[in-house]
């Protein structure tokens, strides 16, 4: 029973871990190197054509 009311918890606060860090604006030591990540891999998602 205790382990079942463990589990709960963990998923609760791991679902509310992700809502805070996607509605909550990021600090600048996060959201920099995120955007510079996503800017390298962004021409390997989405490759275009030069025509």
């Amino acid at each position: 029973m205790i382990y079942g009311f463990a589990y709960l918890m963990m998923v609760l606060a791991i679902s509310a871990g992700w809502i805070i860090l996607a509605v909550l604006k990021k600090p600048g030591f996060i959201e920099k190197p995120l955007n510079e990540v996503k800017n390298k891999i962004r021409p390997f998602l989405n490759p275009k054509d030069d025509q």
